[in-house]
């Protein structure tokens, strides 16, 4: 007889069936999952209602209160990640609206002169360093269209390029807390563990992840160079236009980009000093603020109820994105709240929790080899749960600290070996699709695998090399 639990196990593998096969968007896969858990939770029961107790006069708790299903379903989802997003989203909007991305990129490419594998560097490198204060998806939506343009008037194939950007920016965004949305999950998860992990700050996450992920980065950027070398040696037939574009005549409105950068330096600022003055306000607080000062300051010439700036930036801000992560976050915490994740834990934890460091890079491949056959959000989503799981199961013996950060190292790199694997990696394929070169399965598995590989190596040195030292 099939149980209570296997039914909502059922409904989760059938979404990641139908998100994974993209019979219908991966958007309504998820929401669909989400509202047959809903729907099997009120007919069935079989979900843990949020409830409030209290204690009395003498002491002893009474309950007060019990929640409906559908706001104990709101409790899981991780608004702290939506709310970031948002924001930088928002930024991202403003930025785009005033030409400053296809600025960076006119620029950069004039400054690579026409060499395709100079055209990766600077490229890969400049969507990784949006992606240190802007989320990697966000960074993608702006640059690959414009990395798109550019390969199509130099008639050169934008595979290369796009690919790097996306892999490096999943690479480097492993050491921003912003920069990886599974990162963001992280920094949440430890802000409101009852547990001291003020490690896991913006300025935590530089520190320790920083010099592991310069390392990662490199040895990726080795592997392109010898795995493009052929292309990487075509001379692109019309470099003499690219040369004799103006990036200056990109920018539409300089006033505007002028305000939204400062804006976006004092957030950034605001994200560090948070965990160096302990300032009493999350990081999506911080995002969010931010993003409203930038609209605030944006004085827009015309602005109409229907038509105008705010509709324009509303327009830009990828919605089904976050609805997607929202329809996941529910899907997770169905399962994590009938008890497969601790079920997970205990598996874990039985098989190498007689070592921590054993534990630290065990977590590092199972994290990359499932955030490579799924989004590497979910997947953070149900692993966090898990890992303070297994610390509960050691009685306090083992510290969720390296696990965490194993967790970060895992999930970002592994995302690396699929399409799938991360949604910057999803927006990129999308995004190749307007073009005559569509980046296939095959080639990112190709490219993206032999990545996952190498910095997984690379991250599972550092974790034996300075476990008890960064990573404690």
């Amino acid at each position: 007889m099939v149980s209570e639990p296997q039914v909502v196990l059922a409904i989760f593998i059938l979404s990641f069936v139908l998100i994974l096969s993209e019979v219908v968007h991966r958007t309504i896969a998820a929401w669909f999952g989400s509202v047959l858990m809903l729907l099997y939770g009120h007919y069935s029961g079989v979900f843990h209602l949020h409830e409030v107790w209290k204690p009395n006069e003498m002491g002893v708790a009474i309950l007060e209160k019990t929640y409906t299903l559908e706001h104990t379903m709101i409790g899981w989802i991780e608004w702290e990640v939506i709310g970031l997003l948002l924001g930088m989203m928002i930024f991202a909007s403003i930025l785009e609206l005033c030409g400053f991305f296809e600025y960076v990129a006119i620029k950069a490419s004039k400054m690579s002169k026409g060499d395709p594998w100079r055209l990766i560097v600077l490229l890969g490198t400049i969507t990784t360093l949006i992606s240190l204060v802007i989320d990697n998806v966000t960074a993608i939506i702006i640059i690959a269209p414009v990395t798109l343009r550019i390969c199509n008037k130099l008639e050169i194939n934008p595979v290369p390029p796009l690919m790097a950007e996306a892999i490096l920016s999943d690479t480097g965004g492993v050491a921003s807390m912003v920069g990886d949305p599974p990162n963001v999950m992280i920094a949440a998860a430890a802000a409101e563990s009852t547990l001291d992990l003020s490690a896991f700050s913006f300025n935590g996450f530089l520190f320790k992840l920083g010099i592991l992920t310069i390392f990662a980065w490199v040895a990726t950027l080795s592997y392109f160079r010898w795995y493009y070398r052929e292309w990487s040696t075509q001379k692109p037939p019309h470099v003499d236009l690219l040369l004799e574009e103006d990036e200056w005549e990109a920018i539409t409105d300089k006033p505007l980009m002028y305000s939204t950068l400062i804006i976006l330096g004092f957030t950034v600022v605001a994200f560090s000093a948070k965990s160096l003055l302990d300032l009493p306000i999350e990081i999506d607080g911080i995002a969010l603020s931010g993003a409203a000062f930038a609209l605030i300051l944006a004085r827009p010439k015309k602005e109409e109820l229907r038509e105008g700036f705010i509709n324009e930036v509303v327009d830009k801000v990828e919605w089904q994105a976050l609805l997607f992560f929202a329809g996941l976050f529910l899907l997770v915490g169905a399962v994590g709240d009938v008890g497969y994740l601790e079920q997970v834990a205990n598996w874990i934890f039985d098989n190498f929790g007689d070592d921590e460091v054993k534990l630290a890079v065990a977590v590092i491949w199972v994290s990359a080899i499932a955030s490579a056959l799924i989004d590497n959000i979910p997947f953070t989503a149900a692993m966090i749960p898990v890992i303070f799981s297994i610390t509960e199961a050691s009685g306090g013996e083992i510290s969720p600290e390296p696990l965490l950060w194993a967790l970060a190292m895992g999930a970002g790199f592994g995302g690396n070996a699929t399409p799938i694997g991360s949604s910057a990696n999803v927006m990129t394929v999308a995004i190749s699709e307007r073009g005559p070169y569509p980046i296939t399965t095959a080639e990112w598995v190709r490219a993206g695998l032999p990545v996952m590989l190498i910095t997984c190596v690379v991250a599972t040195i550092f974790m034996i090399a300075f476990h008890g030292v960064l990573y404690s």
